[in-house]
């Protein structure tokens, strides 16, 4: 004789079983969607913009900024040309009404020194460039083997007085001392003519090599070159 049968209706078959197959397929796509969207984002992120000073290239930090300074005008002879110098920037060693001789007194690295020099010579005694080659001579006294600069760190091209084109540029050399050849010195030197008169700009700058400094201490040129006024013609 059998023994009875329960009935158990379709569809409700081990039922934890299939709990367990919803959580597992439900799991599996959550991951497959988080790794998918993953993926796009690492395709779609923007790469890094190139570095505008990759090694080994050598660049310096932001322009140096001018000290808040008082001004005095320099007037030449004649008043046939004038300029204005910070006095927080520059010390004067010489002025008269044909010369001008600054050194300066602002910040600057230890062992670093920087003088300006500015003649002014009727118009007739000489072309700028003669005079650019006597200026050269007058340094030969003090710095010892004066040649054009050749480091594209610190070459510049021939500089504007005031509003008027210039001959010269930057030139190397080594400080001449009583015990012999000292540091390094770096010069810059500007001549230039309106027409009437010819002005002849030298600007020295002593005991250092390293561009960025060098860079600082050019920068103390800039205002005095760009407040060059010539008188009217």
């Amino acid at each position: 004789m059998s023994e009875p049968r329960h009935y158990q209706p379709g569809g409700h078959h081990h039922p934890r079983h299939g709990r367990w197959v919803v959580l597992v397929t439900f799991w599996t796509a959550m991951a497959l969607i988080s790794v998918t969207g993953v993926v796009v984002a690492l395709v779609q992120e923007p790469s890094s913009p190139a570095s505008p000073c990759p090694p080994p290239k050598s660049c310096g930090g932001p322009p140096p900024v001018m000290p808040a300074s008082a001004t005095r005008t320099w007037v030449s002879q004649g008043r046939a040309t004038a300029l204005a110098y910070p006095t927080a920037v520059f010390s004067v060693q010489q002025r008269t009404t044909t010369t001008l001789q600054l050194q300066v007194r602002a910040n600057r690295p230890s062992g670093v020194d920087a003088n300006v020099w500015v003649t002014v010579e009727p118009h007739g005694s000489d072309t700028p460039e003669t005079l650019l080659r006597r200026r050269e001579s007058a340094l030969a006294g003090s710095i010892l083997g004066l040649t054009v600069d050749q480091n594209a760190e610190t070459v510049i091209p021939p500089p504007h007085v005031g509003d008027v084109a210039g001959v010269g540029g930057s030139y190397r050399g080594t400080v001449d001392t009583p015990q012999g050849p000292g540091g390094p010195a770096v010069v810059i030197l500007a001549a230039a003519t309106d027409g009437r008169s010819t002005v002849v700009v030298s600007y020295v700058v002593t005991g250092t090599d390293n561009p960025t400094e060098i860079a600082t201490m050019r920068s103390y040129l800039s205002p005095l070159l760009t407040s060059f006024t010539w008188g009217p013609q």
